[in-house]
């Protein structure tokens, strides 16, 4: 966590103008440091204390921002690469149900990375998604690689 806050910061943690805490300031209700080598107005985490809004500065929760789905998500991923894009969406707790890929040398870097995975290694307009039966929350696709797609050769 941070110790020191620009003034730039406090101002929008607070809602407030930059004005408002240079008065502050010369009122004495927020004094702020100088920093040695720039000279900049700062505020020690601990000089925010006075103000209620940013308890969150001081008891931060890791479950704040955490949810639980309702349900499990799937996905498809066409054009997928190397498998860039499922990997984040299997970080975010998406399935990926199968990975369509036209270059073999991606499919086999997807298949040694991740054995479990569907890749389907076939030109997308050969490729039926019928069998999944509507289970399908999410089709992502990758766009190609402009310096060495097979895009637009044919």
């Amino acid at each position: 966590m941070k110790e020191y806050y620009s003034i730039a910061e406090v101002a929008d943690l607070l809602s407030v103008s930059k004005e408002t805490l240079r008065r502050w300031d010369r009122n004495g209700k927020l004094t702020a440091v100088r920093e040695p080598m720039s000279n900049y107005r700062v505020y020690h985490k601990n000089q925010l204390k006075i103000f209620d809004s940013l308890d969150f500065l001081f008891t931060p929760s890791e479950s704040e921002n955490a949810t639980t789905p309702n349900r499990d998500f799937n996905s498809i991923e066409l054009f997928a690469g190397a498998g860039g894009l499922a990997i984040g969406l299997e970080k975010a707790g998406i399935k990926c149900l199968a990975l369509n890929e036209f270059d073999h040398w991606a499919c086999e870097t997807l298949r040694k990375n991740r054995p479990d995975w569907n890749v389907i290694e076939d030109d997308v307009r050969n490729v039926s998604f019928a069998n999944l039966n509507g289970n399908v929350d999410i089709v992502t696709g990758g766009f190609p690689c402009q310096a060495f797609s097979y895009a637009g050769k044919n």
